[in-house]
This record gives C-alpha cells, sequence and structure tokens, in this order.
C-alpha cells in the first residue's frame, strides 16, 4: 500500500487538498492500493471524493483515515495503518507542521520509503514568511526530516530547483498537478457577448497575501475598462480579507468588484463559466491548481512569473508577467486589447493544453513508475531529476 499524508482535506484548505485526493482515486483506479492519512477533524466537512470509488475500493485498501492531530494519536494512525495494510512507501504532502514531522519520523522508525512533496513551502517567498520561526524549526527538526527522506516529489522545475538550492540531493521527480476535464456545453453564450456586454474576471483561491490582491487591484482600478467587472472567490486566510475589502473602497471599487467568499462545487463551476478571463496575481506559487482548472473551462489566463506557467506564453492561451504592479498592468492591458474572438481562441488553446499535460489519468502513471523505481521495480524515468 502507498500511504499519502496530507495536514488537511477540508474543503477550504487549499490546492493539496483537492489534488491529494483525486491524485489518490486516481492511482486506485489504475490498481494502486492507496490510502490517505490526515490530520483534519473528522467532523469537518472535507472535499468531495468520488463516492463509488471510495466504496468500492475501500475493502481493496483506499481508505480515509481522520483524527485529531494530537502526536499520540497520529503516530497510532500511521502504526495501525502499516501492521494492517502493510506500507510500502509513503508520500507525505506538506512540510512544517507537526503532521509531517510525525510522518517523517514514523516512515523512518519503519524503514519505510518516504517522499515529500514540500507543496511550495520551500520557495523563497515562503520560506521569508514567519521566516525567524521557520529558521527555529528547520535547525529543530525540519531539516533533518527532510535529509531523512528518500525523495522529493516536485510539480515543476522551478520547485526542484527551490529543493536544490537548499541543498538536498535526493532524487527528485518533476510531476505536475492535475484537473479533471469539465463536460462543456456547446453553446458558451459569454464567448461572443455584444457591444455592451460587460465582460468578467474571475479570481478563485486562498484569500492570502501571497496571491497579491491588493497590488492586483492598485492596477485594476488604473487600467481597466468600464465593461469589465472583476469577482474575488475563495476564503480568508490569514485574516486577509479585511485588507482586500477595505483597498476595494478606498480605490473606489465597490460597484465593479465583488467578494462574493468560497465557492464549491456547482457555485465555482459556474463562476469559472461566467468569466472571460482569470487571475492569479500571486507572487508565489508550487503550481497554482486552480490555472489548470481555469484553463480546463476554456478560460485564458493572467498569472505571475511566480507561478511555474510559461506554458501560458508557450501555448499562446495566456499572460505571463512579473508580479509587479508594472508586470500586472502589461498583462491586463494585452487582455483588455484582445477581441472576444481572441480570447475564445486561447481559451480553447489551453483547454487542449490540459488534455494533454494535465489529466489525472496520465499523471498517475507517472506517479506509479516513480514508485516502482524507488521500490526497485522499474528503470528511472525520465521525468527524474
Amino acid at each position: 500500500m502507498i500511504c499519502h499524508s496530507v495536514a488537511s482535506l477540508k474543503l477550504n484548505a487549499g490546492g493539496p487538498s483537492r489534488s491529494v485526493s483525486q491524485l489518490c482515486e486516481a492511482l486506485v483506479k489504475k490498481n494502486e492500493s492507496t490510502c490517505i492519512i490526515t490530520a483534519s477533524d473528522a467532523n469537518e466537512p472535507i472535499v468531495d471524493l468520488d463516492s463509488s470509488v471510495y466504496l468500492k475500493k475501500s475493502c481493496a485498501g483506499f481508505s480515509l483515515r481522520s483524527f485529531f492531530p494530537s502526536s499520540n494519536e497520529f503516530s497510532t494512525a500511521l502504526h495501525e495503518i502499516n501492521v494492517k495494510k502493510n506500507i510500502r512507501l509513503v508520500h507525505q504532502h506538506g512540510i512544517w507542521l507537526r503532521s509531517s514531522h510525525l510522518t517523517s519520523q514514523v516512515a523512518h522508525a519503519n524503514s519505510i520509503p518516504l517522499v515529500v512533496a514540500p507543496r511550495g513551502m520551500l520557495e523563497p517567498w515562503a520560506l521569508n514568511k514567519s521566516k525567524w520561526k521557520k529558521k527555529l524549526a528547520w535547525a529543530m527538526y525540519q531539516k533533518r526530516d527532510l535529509n531523512l527522506a528518500t525523495a522529493f516529489h516536485a510539480t515543476a522545475h522551478s520547485e526542484a530547483n527551490s529543493i536544490r538550492r537548499l541543498g538536498f540531493k535526493q532524487p527528485v521527480a518533476v510531476i505536475p498537478n492535475g484537473v479533471k476535464l469539465p463536460v462543456l456545453k456547446p453553446e458558451v453564450p459569454k464567448l461572443k457577448p455584444t457591444k455592451t456586454k460587460t465582460r468578467q474576471a474571475l479570481f478563485l483561491s486562498r484569500i492570502n497575501p501571497k496571491k497579491g490582491l491588493p497590488m492586483f487591484l492598485d492596477t485594476w482600478a488604473q487600467v481597466a475598462p468600464e465593461n469589465w467587472n472583476l469577482v474575488i472567490a475563495g476564503n480568508d486566510d490569514s485574516d486577509h480579507l479585511p485588507l482586500v475589502v477595505r483597498k476595494i473602497k478606498q480605490l473606489g471599487l465597490s460597484d465593479r468588484v465583488e467578494v462574493v467568499g468560497p465557492l464549491f462545487g456547482k457555485d465555482k463551476e459556474q463562476a469559472y463559466l461566467n468569466s472571460n478571463l482569470f487571475v492569479l496575481p500571486s507572487y508565489s506559487e508550487n503550481f497554482g491548481i486552480v490555472v489548470a482548472e481555469a484553463l480546463s473551462y476554456g478560460l485564458p489566463v493572467l498569472t505571475t512569473t511566480g507561478c511555474p506557467w510559461e506554458a501560458l506564453e508557450i501555448e499562446r492561451c495566456g499572460w505571463w508577467v512579473e508580479p509587479t504592479p508594472d508586470g500586472i498592468k502589461t498583462g491586463l492591458k494585452a487582455a483588455f486589447k484582445s477581441s472576444d474572438d481572441e480570447r475564445l481562441e486561447m481559451g480553447k488553446r489551453g483547454r487542449a493544453l490540459v488534455e494533454r499535460c494535465y489529466l489525472w489519468p496520465a499523471i498517475a502513471d507517472k506517479m506509479i513508475d516513480f514508485y516502482n523505481w524507488l521500490l526497485g521495480k522499474s528503470d528511472k524515468p525520465d521525468f527524474v531529476v
């Protein structure tokens, strides 16, 4: 069995809760016995898991373990899974937290190969946030835990480079996150709006200082045409929402910028379908799963070079700009200057990119190849650096 450890599967916990659960579902569909262990409160709502896959595969090894994050309970849960299911490999998602530290300890104590996916937490921007706390944690346990890892999983080459800059020599598999391709109806009214119709840009992510929203709003106020509105969707993270709301009022944007809170399920899907442009002005992302989601809905995307999405330029399906006011201004002007037909064609190219590179079945195949190589069952894959 492959055991995935993730801090949370809560609905509003961000990208890892969705990507880890969907990766595990894809692995199970490939007949790879898989479990998830999480530190989420057992009573909290979690991300959707395909009920037919989950129930069908539960007796074959796919199970969801939820528990309170006390040291004894977490370690005991891991040991119980190992005894009952014979864990062959642990795939840990995230670092710094008590749950990730305990995962490393249990894997090492039981001589189980450990793959660590830092999930952006070793990027320069992330290391500088709460810098002194992280320096203390690094000295006390985090560097040692990472040295115990058998290998790393990076979602982009930029993240692999960040791992190397810190001196770690273990193999790094560069395997992106994936998305489920939505089924789009042939008729999409937003594609050719009349000259008077208002267009909509969508931001959908955690509302966190890393996401660059205050800088983006300053630029939006300067360059956005009157026939464009901005929708900001996502849960407040790090008490950042009040600052964003104040910025909107200070800039006089209350009639052109709407904050709608977190969106899930059909509401989230409708937000993508109602939009003409997706924006993610983050200073740093290890992947940015919402970019892939937006592309899968046929939306052109504007994001920054702090996100590993150079493919937007290469495939001509968006704008990849510096995470600065000038960079954002350049990208927004180009997006607004594009015609509806041009944005439609960009969206088509973006969806085709997702179909080629970011669907879960192919990603699960790569992950299985990586696991098998670490377990001595196959040759080294070409995506391992």
